[in-house]
């Protein structure tokens, strides 16, 4: 850990430490906004003065911070963040239907919210309930005059709730260690400074959003452009006039910038020569989303990361680009910190090569879950958190991702990985977007199907992919059969759903046997 960081006891001393190097240097851009680190830092100062003298907010008391990509959920974080108060970043998306009662078992003692967005949060039971825009008319009071309390590393920051689509959502407890951790690894490993500056247009309430973009730029001084939403069209634009030097964001943030990169009027020259690095994370980056990549930002180091909310994002990050790498497919090597083990179905230890259960271990590594009113263990007795991937470690530590364990499919014995299927096929011209899951088979228990999302510009058929996808896989990974959809089905987080997927074929199977039985 560098010095600095290891100076750091919580991320307000962070932020502190940025103001005091950098106090006339750009920290946050929003729309016409711009708040220097000085401004920045004072309007946190006095927003803690309001959660401290205003709302009476003790050390562990707990806040609902709904307020989305916006500088008023970055001043009250930090605030927050500097007060020991636990923060509980909240999705703008989500509906009072599916996550009411979650609110309810939060027990917040303030919940901060947009009015034009979930107005019912306004009616949360024994919670004080604050709109931003009475935040913004709000005068808020100087600045306290010092610290009412000491805030360690080991204080829970955040309670970030995972986004599973099975079973009662869990809350990742975040630590400060876990997050000045993740923070040194990003700078050491990606070689960042005060001197870059980044995109922060991926919805702030999650572990990117939140660990990798604002937290890690704040603590290194250096510049964010905040978007109150993605939209790929002024994404590029901010990358092109602000000459931008770091992009975060999963494959589907990628996919959609290469497809507005490539609907940009003939003489843009769309190669963006500032932009020094993009890291992919969230989700697997395929070979035909490098491709596209490269042909988009040919001047851009590629740099694949895994990681989870539980890992307070990175786990492993590729060392140099990917493009031309005799490790491409590989999703890099472990960030100071992080041991990284492939266990079989008995938890025995795998040798280099065999492919297991991935477990990880280290400083970013939450150690409980938060969820009915308690807190769980999220480790083993040892400290290792298992992962629910399936991979294989290489001889020199190279990690390499299979699968989800759940999203692995037994062809009568016969393991085919999704990930592998889905990241050939994206390889194929006039494809945009794959994903694979099981179908149920009478000979065979399950086979594979594919979803795949044409780019526009290619005619696709079944036949002439499945023709082609002979010559490159063994025939039990074939698709049984392919399907052609615009869209595919995304979670809160960006992510495909394939629960929603197995759901709508379910559907679809159904209604085609009881149309043949009539």
């Amino acid at each position: 850990m560098s010095s600095s960081s290891a100076d750091d006891r919580n991320l307000y001393q962070a932020l502190s430490r940025s103001a005091a190097r950098h106090p006339d240097s750009l920290a946050l851009a929003f729309e016409t906004q711009r708040y220097r680190y000085r401004d920045f830092h004072l309007r946190v100062r006095q927003a803690m003065a309001q959660l401290d003298q205003g709302w009476s907010l003790r050390k562990g008391d707990r806040i609902l911070l709904a307020w989305g990509n916006h500088p008023a959920f970055c001043e009250v974080l930090f605030a927050a963040l500097g007060l020991g108060i636990e923060v509980v970043p909240f999705s703008t998306k989500l509906k009072q239907a599916e996550c009411g009662e979650l609110v309810s078992q939060i027990a917040p003692r303030v919940v901060l919210f947009d009015a034009t967005l979930q107005d019912w949060l306004k009616h949360t039971p024994g919670a004080r309930c604050i709109s931003l825009s009475e935040w913004q008319a709000l005068p808020l009071p100087a600045p306290l005059a010092r610290l009412p309390v000491r805030v360690s590393r080991e204080d829970t920051a955040v309670i970030m709730f995972t986004s599973g689509t099975t079973g009662a959502p869990k809350g990742a407890v975040i630590t400060h260690h876990n997050l000045l951790c993740a923070i040194d690894a990003y700078r050491q490993t990606l070689s960042l400074s005060a001197a870059d500056s980044t995109v922060l247009a991926v919805p702030v309430y999650h572990i990117t959003g939140l660990s990798a973009l604002l937290a890690l730029f704040i603590s290194l001084g250096a510049a964010i452009w905040l978007h109150h939403r993605f939209n790929a069209a002024q994404v590029i634009n901010t990358l092109r006039e602000q000459n931008i030097t770091f992009l975060h964001g999963s494959p589907t943030v990628f996919i959609l910038l290469c497809q507005a990169v490539r609907d940009f009027p003939p003489g843009d020259p769309g190669d963006f020569p500032a932009l020094r690095t993009i890291a992919c994370g969230a989700g697997q980056l395929s070979d035909g989303l490098i491709t596209a990549l490269k042909t988009r930002f040919p001047h851009t180091a590629i740099r694949p990361v895994y990681g989870l909310t539980e890992t307070t994002s990175p786990a492993t990050i590729f060392p140099g680009d990917v493009r031309g790498s005799h490790k491409r497919g590989s999703a890099g090597q472990a960030i100071p910190g992080l041991e990284i083990v492939v266990r079989s179905e008995s938890q025995q230890p795998l040798p280099a090569g065999q492919t297991g259960h991935i477990w990880l271990r280290g400083d970013v590594v939450i150690r409980a879950y938060w969820q009915h009113n308690a807190r769980l263990p999220a480790c083993d007795e040892q400290g290792w958190f298992y992962t629910g991937d399936l991979g294989y470690l290489d001889e020199e530590g190279w990690l390499y991702i299979r699968d989800r364990s759940k999203d692995m499919i037994n062809r009568g014995g016969e393991k085919v990985y999704s990930l592998e299927l889905e990241n050939i096929l994206s390889t194929y011209r006039g494809v945009r977007e794959v994903a694979v899951i099981p179908t149920p088979s009478q000979i065979y228990g399950e086979e594979p199907v594919a979803f795949i999302v044409p780019d526009g510009h290619a005619p696709l058929t079944s036949e002439e992919i499945l023709s082609w996808l002979q010559a490159r896989v063994a025939r039990f990974k074939l698709p049984a059969r392919i399907i052609f959809t615009r869209i595919l089905p995304r979670t809160h987080n960006g992510k495909v759903s394939k629960q929603q997927l197995k759901t709508h074929l379910a559907h679809a199977i159904t209604t085609l046997s009881a149309e043949a039985k009539k």
